[in-house]
């Protein structure tokens, strides 16, 4: 097999080369620092501050919003993060922080015939979860080509297995890439913290990276959950995720190599766990599902969600869409078409176009969160109602510390 070994050049396309892989004697020799730290049913999201919004809807009153989670048992809407410790009691899934997903990007590249795929895991890396990957875990991005999740089949898989990390914290790791009727072959090779070569064209990244995800976690706290005084949109707007880190895994490769109109997910799995979680649009799991259905839906498939958690989701949506003020719940007819667009769990993109999430893709700065709190809470436009939900924002906006070119997350802090 070809070796993917390169000396680092600047790519034809003005993206940084591969990176030459180092032994590991000149490996031990480097400082840590010097390595990690190379570089249309949904509206597309809101930036910025949103305070300007009624005082009726963008500080909706805890009161209300606590009734709802008390009749729902509290179930939904617990979380840390997009999808970060997605499993019962705030837990990562089969007790992996080092296999806990947090979220999945599709975007175009800044070369445009290039796809950028991007799974992020270990939540508040270095706090909460270690700093290295699992060597017992697969670190999966899955993609159906035909984007329906109707066939069963993950047309193209791209697999990252970890070796153990030397003294310094650095681990060497390899992509595989698996096209269904076809042998799968290694595409790439290289060291955490640096960009690497792909077979094809393209590059790869794994390591420490700025968490991109952005939330008012407190205000959610506080207006959802009761526990503090806060309230979206108030004069304490806070992003919880704007100092914490994230491993992550970047993918950029062209558009061939990924198909047209597809879907993406994320999994992760080892030997002894099976699969340990799978993520593809925004806080599915972690909005729609409670108790034991959280492990259930991380341990399956995305083929059959709609048969096993589409009631979770119409449930939800009933419920939580009582909060809009002007047009109250949604319909079981309404609730339904909702969740058979949600579901499959896979993030659905045209490669050809920029990504507009959640429903077309995810670009790092898409307000996902903000999109998926305004349909939740009654915002999507059915006809006869007027598109802004009980909770249609909560006021913070995408990091500043976002790259133009790859690996596109921004420097761990």
């Amino acid at each position: 097999m070809e070796d993917v070994r390169e000396e680092r050049t600047s790519g034809s396309d003005g993206n940084p080369g591969p990176a030459t892989l180092p032994t590991d004697e000149e490996i031990r020799g480097t400082p840590r620092s010097e390595i990690c730290h190379s570089a249309d049913l949904f509206p597309q999201g809101r930036e910025g501050n949103m305070a300007s919004r009624s005082t009726r809807r963008g500080l909706l009153g805890t009161v209300a919003v606590s009734a709802v989670v008390l009749a729902l048992g509290a179930a939904p809407f617990v979380s840390f993060g997009a999808d970060h410790l997605d499993a019962p009691g705030l837990t990562p899934p089969s007790g992996r922080a080092d296999a806990d997903i947090n979220d999945v990007y599709a975007f175009e590249g800044s070369n445009e015939a290039n796809t950028v795929l991007v799974m992020t895991t270990h939540p508040a890396a270095g706090a909460i979860a270690p700093l290295e990957y699992a060597t017992d875990v697969r670190y999966l991005l899955q993609i159906d080509r035909a984007g329906d999740g109707l066939n069963g089949l993950k047309d193209v898989t791209y697999r990252v297995k970890f070796k153990s990390a030397t003294p310094s914290g650095h681990q060497r790791y390899s992509v595989v890439r698996a096209v269904q009727g076809n042998d799968p072959q290694r595409v790439a090779r290289g060291w955490t913290g640096s960009v690497n070569a792909v077979r094809g064209g393209g590059h790869v990244f794994a390591g420490l990276r700025s968490d991109p995800f952005f939330f008012d976690l407190d205000a959610f706290r506080g207006a959802v959950l009761g526990q503090n005084d806060r309230t979206f949109c108030d004069d304490s707007v806070t992003d919880f995720f704007e100092s914490l880190n994230t491993n992550a895994i970047a993918l950029e490769v062209p558009d061939q190599q990924i198909g047209g109109r597809v879907g993406v997910w994320a999994e992760t799995r080892s030997k002894a766990d099976g699969r340990i979680d799978r993520k593809g649009r925004p806080a599915i799991n972690t909005v729609f599902n409670s108790g034991e259905d959280k492990n259930a839906f991380n341990e399956t498939g995305p083929f059959m969600d709609l048969e096993d958690f589409g009631d979770n989701v119409v449930g939800v949506l009933l419920a939580f869409s009582t909060l809009d003020p002007d047009d109250g719940a949604y319909s079981q007819s309404e609730a339904e078409t909702l969740a058979s667009v949600l579901l499959p769990d896979m993030l659905t993109y045209d490669t050809s176009t920029d990504a507009a999430g959640p429903l077309n893709g995810r670009a790092l700065v898409d307000d996902v969160i903000d999109a998926e709190l305004n349909i939740v809470t009654g915002g999507f436009a059915f006809p006869g109602r007027d598109g802004e939900g009980g909770i249609p924002s909560d006021c913070v906006g995408p990091h500043d510390d976002y790259m133009s070119r790859f690996p596109y997350l921004g420097e761990p802090h």
